[in-house]
This record gives C-alpha cells, sequence and structure tokens, in this order.
C-alpha cells in the first residue's frame, strides 16, 4: 500500500474514533466534552439536518410548517453540499499540535461540501477536505436557528 492511501485510511480511523470518542461521552453525561474546540458545532450541524434537507418529510400540518434552509453556508459552501458532507461522510476537527501542524480552529468537512454530487463522482482523487473557521461556522448555525425559532 502506498504512503498516501495509509495516511488516508489513519485520518480515516482518527475521525472515526474521535466521533466515537464524542458519542461515548455525550452518552455518559461528560459535558466537558462539549468544550472541545468545534464539538457543539459538529452537533449543531447534525442537528441542523431536517432543515436543509431539500425534500423534507411532509409536514403534519399548515400551523406546523418550519422553514427550509435555503441560503448558502459560505461562498463556496452550499447549504445542499454541506447536508451531504455531513450525512454521507465527515465533519471533524482537530486542535493544533504543540508543533503548530493541524487546522486548529477550523472544521474539517469532505470535499462534498464544496462539490455536487455528480461533480464528485468524477474526481479521480476524492479525498480532499474543505476548512471551515469554528467561529463563522459557530455564528452561521446561530443564524439559521435563530430563523427556524422566529418561524
Amino acid at each position: 500500500m502506498n504512503k498516501e492511501k495509509e495516511n488516508i485510511i489513519k485520518k480515516y480511523n482518527e475521525h472515526a474514533k474521535f466521533m466515537a470518542d464524542i458519542a461515548i461521552a455525550v452518552l455518559a453525561g461528560n459535558k466537558s466534552v462539549l468544550e472541545v474546540n468545534g464539538v457543539k458545532e459538529i452537533i449543531a450541524l447534525y442537528l441542523l439536518i431536517p432543515y436543509i434537507t431539500s425534500d423534507q418529510l411532509e409536514t403534519p400540518g399548515e400551523e406546523y410548517i418550519v422553514p427550509k434552509i435555503t441560503e448558502n453556508f459560505s461562498e463556496t459552501i452550499t447549504i445542499r453540499n454541506l447536508r451531504n458532507a455531513i450525512c454521507h461522510s465527515f465533519v471533524t476537527t482537530e486542535e493544533k499540535s504543540n508543533d503548530g501542524s493541524g487546522h486548529g480552529d477550523y472544521l474539517i468537512l469532505d470535499d462534498r461540501a464544496i462539490y455536487n454530487r455528480n461533480v464528485h463522482e468524477k474526481l479521480t482523487k476524492k479525498s480532499g477536505a474543505t476548512c471551515i473557521g469554528i467561529d463563522y461556522t459557530h455564528k452561521k448555525l446561530e443564524e439559521f436557528f435563530k430563523q427556524i425559532i422566529d418561524t
């Protein structure tokens, strides 16, 4: 196996372990896991999914209409591509290490966050990532959830 493939597998397994660690901590009632940079935003992204699905489940009646978020998440990330990245691949975060490596204050999304499904399928290398600032993400998520609350 070549070095690039080994690195991809290593990163994927690190992500899986990180997400499992978060889940176990939350299930055990360990609220301190929410202090890990980006964890609150990851959870909020997953909670946003029902409102960014283009073919949502039908609402139970006119009086229960919930808004569908349609605006772009950022200049390069559409809300649909963000949903696809969250639902079908991964979102994670990593802290900068002492040597300065790592992404630090960013969420790391699969490259589907910037490519629609057709474009992504045509890519020969499908192991890219998109980084978005945690502060930006936090503010944008607050805006979206306020829209939902105010409806």
